[in-house]
């Protein structure tokens, strides 16, 4: 098969940085959907949120794209359940995470990497302004 992204977050940030992405990679799509409303305050202290199984056969792409928000500078947790989940059933996986502070928080590519125990293809950082989406590229 070809590309995949993988998303979380309705933010339109994110779905405008997934269009983005779909175009350059000619990727279809799917979204990371928790089981139940991630309150603000589950998002700030990082608590276990549950997410839906994904039932794609992750192995038959040939990229996993994954897009993601940080909240509070860290990978959300139903990103993190996700990648658990998904650990041995991704050949390569590309990240790309939103962070409109613009500050890098490379370690969290590390983080992911280290649950998948595979090493990233590719990794961007991306910020918004009014009028246009700003790519990063990290290695």
């Amino acid at each position: 098969m070809g590309n995949l992204i993988v998303y979380y977050s309705k933010n339109k940030d994110i779905l405008k940085i997934v269009n983005k992405f779909i175009d350059l990679y000619n990727a279809t799509t799917y979204e990371i959907e928790t089981i139940e409303k991630v309150s603000f305050m589950q998002k700030l202290k990082g608590e276990n949120v549950s997410i839906k199984r994904c039932n794609l056969n992750l192995l038959s792409y040939q990229n996993i794209i994954l897009i993601s928000p940080l909240w509070f500078d860290k990978v959300p947790i139903p990103v993190i359940r996700f990648l658990e989940q998904a650990t041995g059933h991704i050949n390569n996986i590309i990240y790309v995470l939103y962070n409109n502070n613009k500050e890098d928080h490379a370690e969290e590519f590390t983080k992911m990497d280290k649950i998948l125990n595979l090493r990233r293809d590719k990794s961007y950082f991306v910020s918004i302004n009014k009028k246009d989406i700003h790519v990063r590229v990290y290695q």
